[in-house]
Protein backbone atom coordinates (compact mmCIF):
# COMPACT_ATOMS: atom_id res chain seq x y z
CA UNK A 1 0.00 0.00 0.00
CA UNK A 2 1.27 3.46 -0.87
CA UNK A 3 2.60 5.49 2.06
CA UNK A 4 0.53 8.40 3.36
CA UNK A 5 2.23 11.51 4.71
CA UNK A 6 1.46 12.53 8.30
CA UNK A 7 -1.15 15.28 8.45
CA UNK A 8 1.13 17.85 10.10
CA UNK A 9 3.85 17.25 7.51
CA UNK A 10 1.37 17.57 4.66
CA UNK A 11 0.13 20.87 6.09
CA UNK A 12 3.62 22.36 6.33
CA UNK A 13 4.61 21.05 2.90
CA UNK A 14 1.54 22.51 1.21
CA UNK A 15 2.10 25.83 2.99
CA UNK A 16 5.62 25.97 1.54
CA UNK A 17 4.33 25.01 -1.90
CA UNK A 18 1.68 27.74 -1.76
CA UNK A 19 4.15 30.41 -0.61
CA UNK A 20 6.58 29.36 -3.35
CA UNK A 21 3.79 29.49 -5.94
CA UNK A 22 2.86 33.03 -4.93
CA UNK A 23 6.52 34.06 -4.99
CA UNK A 24 7.27 32.63 -8.44
CA UNK A 25 4.05 33.59 -10.19
CA UNK A 26 4.28 37.10 -8.77
CA UNK A 27 7.81 37.38 -10.13
CA UNK A 28 6.82 36.07 -13.56
CA UNK A 29 3.77 38.35 -13.80
CA UNK A 30 5.68 41.43 -12.62
CA UNK A 31 8.45 40.87 -15.15
CA UNK A 32 6.52 40.54 -18.38
CA UNK A 33 5.20 37.00 -18.26
CA UNK A 34 1.93 36.34 -20.08
CA UNK A 35 -1.09 34.89 -18.25
CA UNK A 36 -0.30 31.58 -19.97
CA UNK A 37 3.24 31.54 -18.57
CA UNK A 38 2.00 32.53 -15.12
CA UNK A 39 -0.50 29.66 -15.23
CA UNK A 40 2.23 27.29 -16.40
CA UNK A 41 4.49 28.16 -13.46
CA UNK A 42 1.57 27.95 -11.03
CA UNK A 43 0.97 24.36 -12.14
CA UNK A 44 4.54 23.17 -11.49
CA UNK A 45 3.56 21.40 -8.28
CA UNK A 46 6.60 19.23 -7.59
CA UNK A 47 9.02 22.02 -8.59
CA UNK A 48 7.31 24.32 -6.09
CA UNK A 49 7.18 21.61 -3.43
CA UNK A 50 10.68 20.14 -3.59
CA UNK A 51 12.39 23.09 -1.80
CA UNK A 52 10.44 22.02 1.28
CA UNK A 53 12.20 18.66 1.17
CA UNK A 54 15.63 20.13 0.45
CA UNK A 55 15.46 22.57 3.35
CA UNK A 56 14.48 19.95 5.93
CA UNK A 57 17.85 20.37 7.67
CA UNK A 58 17.33 24.11 8.36
CA UNK A 59 15.83 24.48 11.83
CA UNK A 60 15.09 28.23 11.84
CA UNK A 61 11.62 28.65 10.23
CA UNK A 62 12.21 32.14 8.85
CA UNK A 63 15.58 31.23 7.35
CA UNK A 64 14.13 28.02 5.94
CA UNK A 65 11.37 29.96 4.17
CA UNK A 66 13.90 32.44 2.70
CA UNK A 67 16.09 29.63 1.40
CA UNK A 68 13.08 27.83 -0.09
CA UNK A 69 12.04 30.99 -1.93
CA UNK A 70 15.53 31.45 -3.36
CA UNK A 71 15.78 27.82 -4.42
CA UNK A 72 12.39 27.78 -6.09
CA UNK A 73 13.31 30.73 -8.32
CA UNK A 74 16.27 28.83 -9.74
CA UNK A 75 14.53 25.46 -9.94
CA UNK A 76 11.68 27.01 -11.93
CA UNK A 77 14.22 28.88 -14.07
CA UNK A 78 15.79 25.56 -15.04
CA UNK A 79 12.35 24.07 -15.73
CA UNK A 80 11.59 26.94 -18.12
CA UNK A 81 14.95 26.36 -19.81
CA UNK A 82 14.01 22.70 -20.25
CA UNK A 83 10.65 23.77 -21.72
CA UNK A 84 12.50 26.07 -24.10
CA UNK A 85 14.77 23.25 -25.28
CA UNK A 86 11.95 20.74 -25.70
CA UNK A 87 9.63 23.30 -27.33
CA UNK A 88 6.57 21.24 -26.47
CA UNK A 89 4.54 23.61 -24.27
CA UNK A 90 3.21 26.05 -26.87
CA UNK A 91 4.52 28.92 -24.72
CA UNK A 92 6.25 31.94 -26.21
CA UNK A 93 9.95 31.08 -26.56
CA UNK A 94 11.09 34.67 -26.02
CA UNK A 95 9.20 34.77 -22.72
CA UNK A 96 10.67 31.44 -21.69
CA UNK A 97 14.23 32.57 -22.47
CA UNK A 98 13.94 35.99 -20.83
CA UNK A 99 12.15 34.84 -17.68
CA UNK A 100 14.49 31.87 -17.32
CA UNK A 101 17.51 34.18 -17.32
CA UNK A 102 15.89 36.73 -15.04
CA UNK A 103 14.77 34.10 -12.54
CA UNK A 104 18.21 32.49 -12.51
CA UNK A 105 20.15 35.70 -11.95
CA UNK A 106 17.80 36.80 -9.19
CA UNK A 107 18.04 33.41 -7.50
CA UNK A 108 21.84 33.44 -7.62
CA UNK A 109 21.91 36.90 -6.06
CA UNK A 110 19.58 35.78 -3.27
CA UNK A 111 21.48 32.55 -2.61
CA UNK A 112 24.79 34.40 -2.47
CA UNK A 113 23.33 36.81 0.07
CA UNK A 114 22.11 33.94 2.25
CA UNK A 115 25.32 31.86 2.26
CA UNK A 116 28.24 32.61 4.53
CA UNK A 117 30.51 32.87 1.49
CA UNK A 118 29.03 33.78 -1.90
CA UNK A 119 31.87 31.96 -3.62
CA UNK A 120 30.61 28.67 -2.21
CA UNK A 121 27.39 29.22 -4.16
CA UNK A 122 28.96 30.31 -7.43
CA UNK A 123 31.68 27.64 -7.34
CA UNK A 124 29.10 24.93 -6.70
CA UNK A 125 26.83 26.12 -9.50
CA UNK A 126 29.71 26.25 -11.95
CA UNK A 127 30.97 22.80 -10.99
CA UNK A 128 27.62 21.01 -10.92
CA UNK A 129 26.08 22.64 -13.95
CA UNK A 130 29.14 21.83 -16.02
CA UNK A 131 28.15 18.21 -15.39
CA UNK A 132 24.42 18.85 -15.89
CA UNK A 133 24.92 20.65 -19.21
CA UNK A 134 27.40 18.19 -20.71
CA UNK A 135 25.18 15.38 -19.47
CA UNK A 136 22.16 16.85 -21.24
CA UNK A 137 24.09 17.15 -24.49
CA UNK A 138 25.24 13.54 -24.21
CA UNK A 139 21.74 12.34 -23.31
CA UNK A 140 20.20 13.96 -26.38
CA UNK A 141 22.94 12.79 -28.77
CA UNK A 142 23.48 9.25 -27.42
CA UNK A 143 20.17 7.75 -26.43
CA UNK A 144 20.25 5.09 -23.73
CA UNK A 145 19.92 1.48 -24.91
CA UNK A 146 19.90 -0.30 -21.53
CA UNK A 147 19.51 0.47 -17.84
CA UNK A 148 23.20 1.15 -17.25
CA UNK A 149 23.25 3.78 -19.99
CA UNK A 150 19.97 5.26 -18.80
CA UNK A 151 21.26 5.49 -15.23
CA UNK A 152 24.51 7.12 -16.41
CA UNK A 153 22.46 9.81 -18.15
CA UNK A 154 20.08 10.24 -15.21
CA UNK A 155 23.01 10.66 -12.83
CA UNK A 156 23.74 13.97 -14.56
CA UNK A 157 20.42 15.65 -15.32
CA UNK A 158 18.52 13.96 -12.46
CA UNK A 159 20.81 13.16 -9.54
CA UNK A 160 23.40 15.88 -10.10
CA UNK A 161 20.74 18.52 -10.72
CA UNK A 162 18.80 17.96 -7.51
CA UNK A 163 21.98 17.17 -5.60
CA UNK A 164 23.21 20.65 -6.42
CA UNK A 165 20.10 22.20 -4.90
CA UNK A 166 20.34 19.99 -1.83
CA UNK A 167 23.85 21.30 -1.26
CA UNK A 168 22.74 24.87 -1.95
CA UNK A 169 19.99 24.51 0.64
CA UNK A 170 22.52 23.52 3.29
CA UNK A 171 24.96 26.27 2.31
CA UNK A 172 22.30 28.97 2.19
CA UNK A 173 20.80 27.71 5.45
CA UNK A 174 24.28 27.89 7.00
CA UNK A 175 24.02 24.25 8.04
CA UNK A 176 27.46 22.98 7.07
CA UNK A 177 26.93 19.70 8.89
CA UNK A 178 23.98 18.96 6.60
CA UNK A 179 25.81 19.33 3.27
CA UNK A 180 26.61 15.60 3.05
CA UNK A 181 23.24 14.10 3.96
CA UNK A 182 21.31 16.78 2.06
CA UNK A 183 23.32 16.01 -1.06
CA UNK A 184 22.96 12.25 -0.75
CA UNK A 185 19.24 12.49 -0.16
CA UNK A 186 18.75 14.86 -3.08
CA UNK A 187 20.76 12.75 -5.52
CA UNK A 188 18.81 9.58 -4.73
CA UNK A 189 15.46 11.35 -4.62
CA UNK A 190 16.26 13.18 -7.86
CA UNK A 191 16.81 9.86 -9.61
CA UNK A 192 13.51 8.49 -8.28
CA UNK A 193 11.78 11.57 -9.70
CA UNK A 194 13.59 11.08 -13.02
CA UNK A 195 12.32 7.51 -13.25
CA UNK A 196 8.80 8.77 -12.57
CA UNK A 197 9.14 11.47 -15.22
CA UNK A 198 10.34 9.04 -17.88
CA UNK A 199 7.57 6.56 -17.18
CA UNK A 200 5.01 9.36 -17.31
CA UNK A 201 6.46 11.07 -20.40
CA UNK A 202 6.14 7.85 -22.41
CA UNK A 203 2.40 8.50 -22.60
CA UNK A 204 2.17 12.22 -21.81
CA UNK A 205 4.70 13.44 -24.39
CA UNK A 206 5.10 10.37 -26.58
CA UNK A 207 8.78 9.98 -25.70
CA UNK A 208 10.46 6.91 -27.16
CA UNK A 209 14.21 6.98 -27.93
CA UNK A 210 16.13 6.60 -24.67
CA UNK A 211 12.93 6.73 -22.59
CA UNK A 212 12.91 4.23 -19.72
CA UNK A 213 9.29 3.26 -20.33
CA UNK A 214 10.13 2.50 -23.95
CA UNK A 215 13.16 0.44 -22.92
CA UNK A 216 10.93 -1.61 -20.63
CA UNK A 217 8.22 -2.12 -23.25
CA UNK A 218 10.72 -3.19 -25.92
CA UNK A 219 12.36 -5.72 -23.59
CA UNK A 220 15.69 -3.90 -23.32
CA UNK A 221 15.20 -3.34 -19.58
CA UNK A 222 13.47 -5.92 -17.36
CA UNK A 223 10.93 -4.47 -14.94
CA UNK A 224 12.63 -6.27 -12.05
CA UNK A 225 15.83 -4.31 -12.68
CA UNK A 226 13.97 -1.01 -12.43
CA UNK A 227 12.27 -2.19 -9.23
CA UNK A 228 15.66 -3.17 -7.78
CA UNK A 229 17.11 0.22 -8.71
CA UNK A 230 14.20 1.95 -6.99
CA UNK A 231 14.86 -0.01 -3.80
CA UNK A 232 18.56 0.91 -3.86
CA UNK A 233 17.65 4.55 -4.31
CA UNK A 234 15.08 4.32 -1.51
CA UNK A 235 17.74 2.94 0.83
CA UNK A 236 20.24 5.66 -0.12
CA UNK A 237 17.70 8.41 0.44
CA UNK A 238 16.47 6.93 3.74
CA UNK A 239 20.01 6.49 5.07
CA UNK A 240 20.74 10.15 4.32
CA UNK A 241 17.50 11.35 5.89
CA UNK A 242 18.10 9.35 9.06
CA UNK A 243 21.69 10.53 9.45
CA UNK A 244 20.53 13.54 11.47
CA UNK A 245 17.33 13.80 13.55
CA UNK A 246 16.11 16.93 11.72
CA UNK A 247 15.84 14.95 8.48
CA UNK A 248 13.44 12.38 9.90
CA UNK A 249 10.40 14.03 8.30
CA UNK A 250 11.68 12.95 4.90
CA UNK A 251 11.26 9.24 5.62
CA UNK A 252 7.56 9.29 4.74
CA UNK A 253 8.24 11.48 1.67
CA UNK A 254 10.80 9.02 0.32
CA UNK A 255 8.51 6.06 0.82
CA UNK A 256 5.52 7.90 -0.67
CA UNK A 257 7.26 8.80 -3.93
CA UNK A 258 9.08 5.47 -4.29
CA UNK A 259 5.92 3.47 -3.62
CA UNK A 260 4.03 5.56 -6.15
CA UNK A 261 6.55 4.73 -8.89
CA UNK A 262 6.57 1.02 -8.00
CA UNK A 263 2.84 0.58 -7.52
CA UNK A 264 1.27 3.05 -9.97
CA UNK A 265 3.71 3.96 -12.75
CA UNK A 266 5.92 0.92 -13.29
CA UNK A 267 3.07 -1.60 -13.76
CA UNK A 268 1.74 0.44 -16.68
CA UNK A 269 4.75 -0.58 -18.73
CA UNK A 270 4.69 -4.31 -18.01
CA UNK A 271 3.85 -6.07 -21.28
CA UNK A 272 4.03 -9.75 -20.27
Amino acid sequence: MTTVLPEDYTTSMLATESANRDHVTGFVADNGGSPELVAHTAALRLYLRVPHFLTEWITDPELRARVARALVLDIVAMKLLDDLMDDDTGLNRVELACLCLHLHLTAVREMCALAEDARDVTDLLERDFAMVCTGQIRTKSRRARDLDEWYAHASTYGARFLGCYGTLAALCGRAAEAVGPARRFAEAFGTIITIADDLTDYDRNGERAGNLGHLIRTGAVPTREVAALLERLRTQALDAAREQPVGAGLVHVIDLYTDDVRERLLPRHVTD
